[in-house]
């Protein structure tokens, strides 16, 4: 049974009632009729969620946790600064803070050097090899949906209570008729605890989960995260009631997980769409089952391979923007050192960066390098956007598409700081994941404005965002070992160093060889096959 086949079925009924019962009152039939199929939908619920506990009480069966998949170690390769840089972030520091008169014979050279790495640039027009093309994500087409329309029960309703989901208010009926109790860890006493679940107040608490996810727009993540907020606060953090209600959260509203239990704790095992780093994880009917409540490697576990019908995995893509409650950073100014007059303020919005903060590393199709489009391909929130996007059009207006993209690449580009001395320089610093978070970590877009200092991988993202959203051209991520950059597909020609993609040309961007221009790879790179990952196009 669906939503559609109910409105059919309302809409047979709308032409058939007034020449079948022309005596009787039109509003009563139909009321009838609507609450009869709400029925319907409750029953075909509840005899799904009986046949499930009655499942649960025997299947269970022990398996051991496969180790986490770690993220690999790249090749430490650092930026590089191309020669002609000093001089200018030289010239830009005199401007800046009122230098003397210019010396003509130094800008006379300063002139000639610009020349000369014009016509260098126009001779280097390098097709560079391409090892491998890696697909983007495919999008989820919508979120998992329960088994049958959730109706709620108002006559039978509780009050709301109110809970944080990352800053953001949300709200679920719940009161002390929702509180289960579990006796022990056996099939049994799960399975009584689970038929609990029939009664109504679980199908108002079910609904208003579900329409906080809508209102919000939350991801299949974000969703996971609002469940744990609302269990943890009403059954206790961590405490086994709080996961067996969340799991049944989790499962009516579509997604696919499955109980398990040591000596003492329950948990809840969840299949995802993508390979997902640093979780344990058990192979369970053939299928990956990850545990996101860390335990050691060597755990074994009992887990209850019980199904529900039309369960959905976890999607970790991020398609859509997320509504989480405006809380501004404190203000940050980045300033091109090439241009300082392409200087924008802006905040961030330290909900977004807590949500960001909680989500996990993945890969899809088993290959490690689809993780960044993950990133890449996840919106810029609109607070970003609605600060940053408009005057940066005001000051790119006017200007051709590769100089649009040279002003924002010089932008992202933001100079070297590997010591880390100077985080309080207005532009974007280069550090090593590992010197500053002791491991590898990708930044979302926003991420990258916010935190102080990004690699490369966080440049080549924020850019991918900056030229697709502002110059409304494809872009491409392009792998070398150890190094991301990215490429841009101009429609007219422009010189420099290219990869040729079904016939189309995309010119390389490298917003970690500073002081570079659209069309110069970075010297150590010149000689290595790449790998090119594909992005939504959002032209």
């Amino acid at each position: 049974m669906n939503r559609k086949f109910f409105i059919i079925q309302l809409l047979m009924l709308a032409m058939v009632l007034p020449t079948q019962a022309q005596n009787k009152n039109f509003r009563q039939d139909f009321e009838a009729f609507k609450n009869k199929a709400k029925k319907e939908y409750a029953d075909f619920r509840k005899k799904a969620l009986a046949e499930y506990a009655q499942f649960v009480r025997e299947a269970w069966e022990e398996f051991g946790a496969e180790p986490p998949v770690q993220i690999p170690e790249e090749e430490r390769v650092g930026p590089m600064i191309t020669p002609e840089f000093e001089d200018e972030t030289a010239s830009w520091f005199s401007k800046l803070f009122g230098g003397g008169k210019k010396d003509p014979q130094k800008e006379a050279e300063k002139q000639a050097k610009k020349e000369a790495k014009k016509k260098k640039r126009e001779r280097t027009n390098d097709n560079l090899a391409v090892q491998q093309v890696i697909a983007a994500p495919v999008p989820a087409t919508k979120q998992p949906q329960p088994l049958a329309e959730v109706i709620p029960v108002p006559e039978k309703a509780n009050d709301y209570m109110e809970f944080d989901v990352f800053g953001t208010k949300c709200r679920v009926r719940i009161g002390d008729n929702c509180r289960v109790r579990l006796k022990g860890l056996s099939g049994d006493d799960v399975a009584d605890a689970i038929e609990e679940f029939t009664k109504p107040q679980f199908d108002n608490m079910l609904y208003d989960c579900l329409q906080e996810r809508k209102s919000h727009k939350f991801s299949d993540w974000a969703y996971y995260q609002m469940l744990l907020a609302l269990t943890d606060k009403f059954y206790g953090k961590h405490s086994n009631e709080a996961t067996l209600v969340m799991g049944f959260l989790y499962a009516q509203s579509g997604y696919k997980m499955r109980y398990a239990h040591d000596a003492s704790t329950l948990y809840i095992l969840v299949s995802s769409q993508c390979n997902i780093f640093k979780r344990s994880f058990f192979y369970v009917d053939g299928e990956c089952y990850y545990l996101l409540d860390n335990i050691g490697e060597d755990a074994k576990l009992s887990i209850c391979k019980a199904k529900f019908p039309k369960e959905s995995p976890l999607s970790l893509r991020i398609s859509a923007i997320q509504d989480f409650s405006d809380n501004p950073t404190i203000e940050r100014t980045i300033t091109s050192p090439r241009n300082p007059d392409f200087s924008f303020t802006v905040t961030a919005n330290k909900n977004y960066i807590s949500f960001y903060d909680t989500y996990p590393s993945s890969y899809t199709d088993n290959n490690f390098m689809t993780r960044w489009a993950m990133y890449a391909n996840t919106p810029l929130e609109k607070g970003i956007t609605s600060q940053l996007y408009p005057p940066m059009r005001d000051k790119l207006n006017g200007m051709s598409p590769l100089e649009k993209v040279q002003q924002l690449d010089w932008w992202v580009q933001g100079t070297v700081d590997i010591k880390r001395e100077n985080p309080d320089q207005g532009c974007l610093l280069y550090a090593f994941d590992d010197d500053v978070w002791g491991y590898d970590r990708a930044f979302f877009g926003e991420e990258t404005i916010f935190y102080p200092y990004c690699d490369c991988e966080d440049r080549s993202i924020l850019l991918s965002h900056l030229v697709r959203d502002l110059v409304g051209l494809d872009v491409v991520l392009v792998y070398y070992p150890g190094h991301l950059a990215m490429a841009v597909n101009f429609l007219e020609d422009v010189p420099g160093d290219y990869i040729m993609l079904d016939g189309r040309k995309f010119t390389i961007c490298d917003p970690t060889y500073v002081g570079s221009d659209v069309g110069e790879t970075m010297p150590s790179m010149k000689d290595k096959s790449t790998t090119v990952i594909l992005l939504d196009r959002k032209a």
